[in-house]
């Protein structure tokens, strides 16, 4: 009889106040557990005191950790009110899952289904994936496909920074580009030691369609540039051989530009006494020229050689075809041999390079001044007093485009002492 008058009881209050409260006689919902029976007896609980809380509002929503959950929130996890070093998170549900597109393991997974895998069970990614209806992803929405490229464009590889000296430690990046990835994902890997340099790529996804890989270099080499290193490579398929090291950055289709001013006058000299930063393809093939005579005189003057410098202790090997607005010269199957300097200073002369042309006409032309000169008519052509040289050169596998153009400015005055000669280089890599 006392079992049911207690039930009548229970039944009336709950009827009456439309709440429920365990532990506490100040329920702050239709439902409220107090954990820890430390509650206000009337008002609102502190933080402190939600924090041990179990509520049920009469919108339906759940607050744990808080008597007053986010109104958009069908359930709030709250943790403000515990003391730093007491804080809790939320563990969600394991699973081993079999395969991105595992419904064994989970039958029937409704979309939005939110669940850790283990990486155990033939997935290996581990982490939270949610069922997106048709397969399970990562939270960022990446496909957890085994990845998969089409292609792997190892000659378009850079390196940055470009070379490394033996026994000094490095590290740097290797940029790898690729076409045709279908958005999956690929594992981490290492590849070498080669020459001392190990090669790691961290865990990631293929993007859908071209992307490139970026891995680490690292390592303390045993060989110094333009010495090269090779990584074979095989990710997503595909396999190739990765050369860096001979300090060429240019990338595929990339164009660059140069500008040198030195004076006119110095006879039996190279550029690069003068302009030490002149480009160097792979590191072992500087674009210079060779200065005969001084280039302060009249029209139809050859006063410059474009030469091709070999800096390296190696022999190269390349191809190229010059032409200019006057001459053309070209070889194939060329090896030009390592230089050994001679000299100092301006006289400091390579002994191995190659000639792109028998002598640019390289002077002042009709020599010019405004305000001074009679301007020419139109259709009174120009005398042979300049000269444009343009190559194309193979070398490493790797197709380079160059263009020399050398002008010598007379800075509008009669005088010579204040001539300059500039010169102007461009270099796009087509392939």
């Amino acid at each position: 009889m006392k079992k049911i008058i207690l039930l009548i009881t229970c039944i009336a209050f709950t009827s009456a106040y439309s709440q429920v409260g365990i532990n506490t006689a100040n329920p702050q919902g239709i439902f409220n557990v107090d954990g820890s029976k430390d509650n206000a007896v009337t008002g609102i609980p502190t933080t402190a005191q939600q924090a041990n809380d179990f509520t049920v509002t009469s919108n339906g929503s759940v607050g744990i950790g808080t008597n007053l959950p986010n109104t958009s929130a069908i359930l709030d996890v709250n943790v403000d009110g515990l003391a730093s070093g007491n804080k809790k998170g939320f563990l969600g549900p394991k699973a081993a899952l079999s395969s991105q597109t595992d419904q064994v393991t989970i039958p029937s997974p409704a979309t939005g289904l939110l669940v850790y895998n283990l990486g155990t069970g033939g997935l290996a990614y581990n982490g939270y994936v949610f069922w997106n209806g048709t397969e399970w992803r990562a939270l960022n929405n990446n496909s957890l496909a085994p990845g998969t490229v089409s292609g792997i464009t190892c000659n378009g590889v850079t390196l940055s920074a470009g070379t490394y000296t033996a026994g000094v430690p490095y590290v740097g990046t290797m940029n790898v580009p690729y076409t045709g990835g279908n958005g999956g994902v690929y594992a981490s890997q290492t590849v070498g030691p080669v020459n001392g340099l190990t090669a790691t790529l961290s865990a990631g996804n293929f993007n859908s369609g071209a992307g490139t890989l970026t891995y680490t270099i690292s390592g303390t080499p045993t060989v110094s540039s333009p010495t090269t290193t090779t990584f074979p490579l095989n990710i997503g398929g595909q396999t190739c051989n990765a050369t860096v090291g001979a300090g060429d950055d240019i990338k595929l289709g990339e164009l660059i530009y140069y500008r040198a001013s030195i004076p006119s006058n110095p006879s039996g000299v190279w550029l690069s006494a003068y302009a030490l930063d002149l480009p160097v393809l792979r590191g072992k093939l500087r674009l210079d020229a060779y200065f005969n005579v001084n280039s302060s005189q009249g029209d139809g003057s050859v006063t410059m050689y474009p030469r091709l410098v070999n800096t390296s202790s190696s022999p190269v090997k390349l191809w190229f075809s010059a032409l200019t607005t006057v001459d053309r010269f070209n070889a194939g199957n060329y090896l030009l041999a390592p230089s050994t300097p001679t000299g100092s200073g301006t006289s400091l002369a390579p002994s191995a390079y190659l000639e792109l042309d028998n002598g640019i006409y390289y002077n002042l032309g009709f020599n010019d001044i405004v305000g001074v000169s009679t301007p020419r008519v139109t259709g009174s052509g120009a005398g042979a007093n300049q000269e444009v040289l343009t190559m194309d050169l193979s070398l490493d596998g790797r197709w380079y485009r160059i263009y020399y153009f050398p002008i010598v400015d007379n800075k509008n005055t009669a005088a010579t002492a204040d001539d300059t000669r500039d010169i102007y280089l461009s270099i796009q890599r087509l392939y």
